[in-house]
């Protein structure tokens, strides 16, 4: 069977035939796309509250150890190490009495200190007058800590979000008003990746003017297509620059 002249239109996809601007929806990668952008907006702005916050926390604890510590005997509980070789941590839990109370606490010990205790061994605990479960052991104070994540943290969850929101709608936009073609495959080339082969497609296609544009895609393991095949894309009539393959990775036309 012959193949299709890319000039007949015929061999497009009915919905891309349908004059602009076409009914588009938001398929189901392009509603993840969403979901994940909305997850990040709320995950910025809990993340942004939260180490607001530990700011703020360790900002009075400075001014509180200073003013009002109290020292009183403890016992270190347990030691518990995380991680391997040479990098690994040692957290010890401690327990002391304040108040009449028997409180805990635990501490990330320097790696210069992750060898001086044992389960059993007694310490001096620092404990805030105001604030007794707030505790520390003897050699280790509060630090303080950096207000900047509270504002990075945030602002790039809204660039990450932004940029997935922006990527579904220039989708979008190039379905609705985009003018549809056949471009010819010119070769295609295996590229091995982290996550394993990927077939990238190389094509070309013609313009109205008669010029002649060229683009690229990633195509899955099944049904590649080889040069001189045709296939549909989209591109946008004022920058033809800007197009994509059909069907789209996040929109999809309606009938």
């Amino acid at each position: 069977m012959p193949k299709r002249s890319a000039l007949d239109n015929s061999a497009l996809p009915a919905v891309l035939l349908q004059a602009s601007p076409r009914r588009v929806r938001v398929n189901a990668s392009g509603s993840a796309m969403l979901a994940i952008a909305a997850a990040l907006v709320a995950g910025g702005i809990w993340g942004s509250i939260v180490l607001s916050r530990r700011a703020e926390t360790a900002e009075r604890q400075l001014a509180l150890f200073a003013s009002e510590r109290i020292v009183a005997p403890g016992e270190i509980v347990r030691l518990r190490k995380r991680g391997g070789d040479d990098d690994y941590r040692i957290t010890a839990h401690y327990r002391y009495m304040a108040r009449g109370r028997e409180l805990a606490g635990a501490t990330s010990l320097r790696r210069s200190d992750r060898d001086q205790y044992v389960a059993g061994s007694q310490v001096a605990v620092w404990y805030l007058a105001s604030e007794p479960e707030a505790s520390w052991l003897d050699g280790y104070a509060p630090r303080p800590f950096p207000e900047w994540p509270g504002t990075v943290v945030p602002l790039a969850c809204g660039i990450a979000a932004l940029a997935l929101i922006q990527a579904v709608r220039r989708q979008s936009n190039l379905l609705t008003y985009g003018r549809p073609t056949l471009a010819t495959v010119t070769h295609v080339e295996k590229k091995s990746t982290d996550k394993g082969s990927v077939w990238v497609v190389h094509y070309e296609w013609t313009i109205l003017s008669g010029a002649t544009r060229t683009g690229k895609y990633q195509h899955g393991k099944k049904h590649v297509p080889g040069a001189g095949d045709l296939i549909p894309i989209v591109y946008d009539r004022d920058n033809s620059f800007r197009h994509s393959r059909y069907p789209m990775s996040f929109v999809s036309a309606q009938a």
